[in-house]
């Protein structure tokens, strides 16, 4: 029984890097691409709902990853695999910085109804530049969140004994 709530704790954890990491993907190649045509005028409508509800969510979420981490943390403690939780927790600790600190405070200032296209495009700059860093860590968190549960079930060589004849 033990050993099933770990491992649902730890598909919690690949489920929460998948999503997060869907979400930036999302945004970098299909949301906000041409976020440069977005004006005073329209920017409101098409950013702020979107990134209100987005905050709203994953401030409910990101401390569960946490805390799955954290169990993760003391579960692989005597593993060759201690460093993945160590390394799932630097990476969503350096995106929350980065969204607690840099990017709320940039979408609360334009949730004011910014009527300045010049600092409309600043805030966006900003705004783009610094969610990339997050589309970086958390791509990083996911791939290592792969690379856990390929190593741990020793995936390869059962796909070998699989395609074995």
């Amino acid at each position: 029984m033990k050993g099933r709530l770990i491992a649902l704790n730890h598909a919690v954890i690949l489920w929460g890097s998948t999503l997060y990491v869907g979400v930036l993907w999302a945004l970098h190649f299909f949301w906000f691409p041409s976020w440069q045509h977005l004006t005073v005028a329209n920017y409101y409508d098409q950013f702020i709902p979107q990134t209100t509800a987005a905050t709203r969510f994953f401030t409910f979420w990101v401390p569960i990853t946490f805390l799955c981490l954290l169990v993760m943390l003391w579960s692989e403690r005597h593993t060759r695999l201690r460093w993945v939780p160590w390394a799932g927790l630097l990476c969503l600790a350096t995106s929350t910085s980065v969204g607690q600190f840099l990017i709320i405070p940039i979408n609360h200032y334009l949730a004011t109804h910014i009527t300045d296209q010049a600092v409309l495009t600043e805030r966006m700059t900003r705004w783009m530049f610094l969610n990339n860093i997050r589309w970086v860590t958390e791509t990083l968190a996911w791939l290592v969140m792969m690379y856990y549960f390929v190593a741990k079930g020793d995936l390869p060589a059962r796909i070998e004994q699989d395609l074995k004849p």
